[in-house]
């Protein structure tokens, strides 16, 4: 090897040793800024502080509530409420009160409960998820509302009758097949209530579709048609698209993997999304009940797509602009449910007061001079030993033959010529003394224990008589 090529290759190692050490500086010695993502503690405490924030920039007026429990509906300014994560776990009368608030021409934004396995076997079966139909004139006075709702309600109940009649016709069922089905899977006494949007019938439930389109394919298939065509589809999936009433842009909303879907009977809202899965509005009195079918307005979600936008739509829907957000739905803290029922507790501690004032009554006046201890031992002992005899096996022959033994030691000690007599002249001797019949001084001296506490109390009964006729 010439000179030139040994001072080539030096070159070319001290190159690779340069360009080593310039990398290994700049990547521990540099110092650079990178961003971290972190949650602070009042958004961790807080789940809606970015709504409240933002609702409070915006003129509103907001006030948080921990739970449904610590809020006192009837007393709740007019506006807007927006029950976090309700999924129809509010109580019958927490869900009576906020309907009673909605009537008087408020706002109630919430979340439909999960639909149970029966429900979505008959959604699945009546196809009743696709008779939502959307009012044309959200303008109308709230009477004019009312109206068309009870119009459009047996429209839709009319197009979910045909719907039914028409999937069992085509599987080829039988009518008694159908029947059975729908008693089998409509049953409401095994299902969950949410006596907050029963009596609109729309529940939520897993978007198949979005779940599938959303699965990501493997490295090597990412370039293969069908793997084109669903990642198509899942960009498509992903948004729902809201137009507001009066407005001439469409919202776009995270679709998730969540959906609304309507029961059978449902009632039609006055305006939803494009497909009515995200986003519905009902009419309630002269007041509005929203349903989402997912957060949209927490920390995490109002930033996205037109998220925030939505909530300042939905605050508009009514005059009011005072916003009760509750956080959740956990019970009420025992201290403060305390202090709200005082009054239960007053007249609880009222009575105990009273009854432990009577008890101490029957104690009054003079003392009673305590029995003898030795007499009252005694006595119990004998007590607690024919009541263990009573019950244990033999135990009733036991006391009948000692009784029995200690009357004709009496008797033969008193009168020893009877015992020569044959023992039935015996028995008759003795009942004819003492004026005894002599079936029971015979079932007393030669039978044994009866297991009838009659015919046993009366075979001591006549023992104890003849004892004590030959005592005197």
């Amino acid at each position: 090897m010439n000179d030139s090529t040994k001072g080539i290759l030096i070159a070319f190692a001290l190159l690779i040793l340069g360009a080593l050490g310039y990398w290994w500086w700049h990547d521990q010695m540099e110092l650079r800024w990178t961003s971290v993502q972190r949650e602070s503690s009042l958004a961790s405490a807080d789940p809606m502080l970015a709504a409240t924030r933002l609702l409070r920039q915006n003129g509103r007026s907001v006030n948080g509530a921990g739970s449904l429990g610590e809020l006192v509906v009837p007393q709740t300014g007019a506006g807007t409420m927006i029950v976090s994560g309700a999924s129809g776990t509010a109580t019958p009368d927490q869900a009576r009160e906020l309907l009673e608030w909605v009537r008087r021409g408020n706002t109630l934004i919430a979340e439909p409960r999960w639909i149970s396995p029966a429900e979505k076997a008959l959604v699945v079966e009546t196809g009743a998820s696709d008779d939502a139909q959307v009012e044309e004139d959200p303008e109308e006075e709230p009477e004019e509302e009312a109206e068309a709702e009870e119009d459009a309600s047996p429209a839709a109940a009319g197009e979910d009758a045909s719907t039914t009649d028409e999937a069992p016709a085509a599987a080829g069922e039988s009518a008694e097949e159908k029947s059975a089905d729908d008693e089998a899977s409509a049953d409401p006494a095994d299902n969950d209530k949410d006596p907050l949007t029963d009596h609109l019938g729309v529940r939520a439930r897993t978007d198949a579709l979005a779940c599938k389109c959303r699965t990501e394919p493997d490295e090597k298939d990412k370039k293969k048609p069908e793997a084109i065509a669903a990642a198509k589809r899942a960009r498509e999936q992903a948004l729902s698209r809201l137009t507001l009433p009066g407005r001439s842009y469409a919202l776009e909303l995270d679709a998730g993997t969540t959906e609304m879907v309507s029961l059978q009977g449902a009632v039609a809202p006055l305006w939803s999304d494009d497909d009515g899965g995200a986003v519905r509005v009902y009419a309630e009195g002269k007041g509005r009940i929203v349903l989402v079918a997912d957060g949209y307005f927490t920390n995490s979600k109002l930033p996205q797509r037109d998220h925030a936008q939505l909530l300042l739509a939905l605050t508009e829907l009514t005059p009011g602009k005072h916003v009760t957000i509750v956080k959740r739905l956990n019970v009420l803290p025992w201290y403060k449910a305390l202090w709200r029922h005082y009054k239960l507790v007053l007249i609880s501690l009222a009575a105990c007061l009273a009854l432990l004032l009577w008890s101490a009554l029957r104690r009054f006046g003079p003392l009673l001079p305590a029995p003898k201890a030795e007499r009252r031992s005694l006595l119990e002992h004998i007590d607690a030993s024919g009541a263990w005899l009573w019950k244990a096996d033999g135990g009733r022959q036991v006391l009948l033959e000692a009784a029995r033994d200690d009357t004709l030691a009496l008797i033969r000690r008193r009168v020893p010529a009877l015992f020569r007599m044959p023992e039935g002249e015996l028995w008759a001797t003795l009942a004819r003394t003492c004026a005894l019949p002599e079936a029971d001084v015979s079932e007393a001296l030669q039978q044994d224990a009866a297991s009838h506490v009659t015919r046993f109390t009366r075979q001591i009964r006549t023992l104890q008589t003849l004892r004590n006729h030959y005592e005197r």
